[in-house]
């Protein structure tokens, strides 16, 4: 099996216990990138802070 179909190949009807290790290999890597694709790229997604804690809230008291 070329790289090329091993990329291709369904390998969800395979145990690992059934799979070459190449087929391991590629199973990892789609993984891999799977698993990437949910991590944050930079800083900028991250929060910057934690959310200001709420104030009390007193009925008739107006804002000054």
């Amino acid at each position: 099996m070329t790289d090329d179909d091993l990329s291709q190949a369904d390998l969800s009807q395979l145990s690992l216990r059934q799979m070459t290790p190449a087929q391991r290999a590629e199973l990892k890597r789609r993984y891999q990138i799977f698993v990437a694709n949910f991590q944050p790229d930079s800083a900028a997604k991250l929060p910057a802070a934690a959310a200001p804690k709420p104030k009390k809230w007193v009925p008739g008291k107006k804002k000054p």
